[in-house]
């Protein structure tokens, strides 16, 4: 008897496995072949991580819709797919940061083979790029991997991940765009600029948002943000990251006060966080750098 609810417990497993592979997302994965699957907005791109371990072979299909455009980066070598997109059949093995561009169109299924690991990157509706399955972009691929680090990572403020989203989307169209090359951004007044410091180093700054900045301004996000780095040579965010690092340096020095305190005082969620940054900045951790300094 003491068996029975062990093979109870061990059928509701396989049903439940069962359940998961025949259950798909909504980019027609199998939700029970991915070890990975995470997902972040950031400045009105949908940023997206599936990946899956393993010898793999599994299918994804999605039918035509009107949804926009999508970017899928290969974070690995060696995967491999064999891909049908309306009328068209192609054979493809990927590279490290090769990419695909697709509209969701069309109807679209592709048979993988191996594991795999893909940033994905779900555009709005009416940005327009060049549809490709053979492009290589290692500054993309490059630019994934620092937002992997952020979804594993404590939750990244508003701020942070708008800005995020307008340097993917800056270079997505310099690279990818059926538009113009991007022109040289036109630089912020020094009004400008002073207003825009003033607005980023506000109290309410965990609530502020690029657009509410621009707003105040009178400019699109993205004007505002390439202006502002023409400006001050720095992006918002980093300029931002700058102050508050040097505030830190400044209560470290003439303080006795704990860190987790200093964390809080200069802006950052806490002690851990204010470690991270501070440490990637300098090159040691700020309890070191106190030491140091006595």
């Amino acid at each position: 008897m003491a068996q029975i609810p062990a093979a109870m417990s061990l059928h509701s497993i396989i049903d439940t496995q069962k359940a998961l592979l025949k259950k798909r997302d909504s980019l027609g994965c199998s939700l029970g072949t991915l070890a990975h699957n995470d997902c972040m907005t950031a400045g009105g791109l949908t940023l997206m991580r599936k990946a899956a371990h393993g010898a793999v072979q599994t299918r994804v299909q999605t039918d035509a819709q009107d949804r926009g455009m999508i970017i899928g980066l290969s974070l690995l070598r060696g995967h491999r797919r064999q891909i049908r997109e309306g009328s068209r059949r192609l054979d493809r093995v990927f590279d490290r940061d090769s990419l695909y561009i697709r509209d969701f169109d069309a109807d679209y299924s592709a048979l993988i083979e191996g594991a795999f690991d893909f940033f994905l990157i779900e555009l709005p509706q009416g940005v327009q790029l060049r549809p490709t399955d053979s492009a290589n972009d290692p500054v993309l691929g490059n630019m994934a991997r620092a937002v992997l680090g952020q979804m594993a990572g404590p939750k990244p403020t508003l701020l942070e991940t708008q800005e995020t989203g307008q340097r993917i989307m800056d270079h997505i169209l310099q690279a990818h765009g059926l538009a113009r090359r991007l022109r040289r951004p036109q630089r912020l007044s020094p009004q400008e600029l002073a207003i825009a410091k003033d607005m980023l180093l506000s109290d309410q700054i965990q609530h502020q948002q690029l657009d509410r900045i621009a707003a105040a301004l009178n400019m699109s996000r993205g004007r505002f943000f390439r202006g502002y780095r023409a400006a001050a040579g720095l992006s918002p965010m980093q300029w931002l990251l700058e102050q508050r690092i040097e505030h830190a340096r400044i209560l470290m020095r003439v303080t006795a006060w704990p860190l987790a305190d200093i964390a809080l005082a200069c802006g950052f969620a806490d002690q851990s966080h204010f470690t991270r940054m501070f440490q990637r900045c300098n090159g040691i951790s700020p309890g070191r750098w106190r030491r140091d300094m006595i």
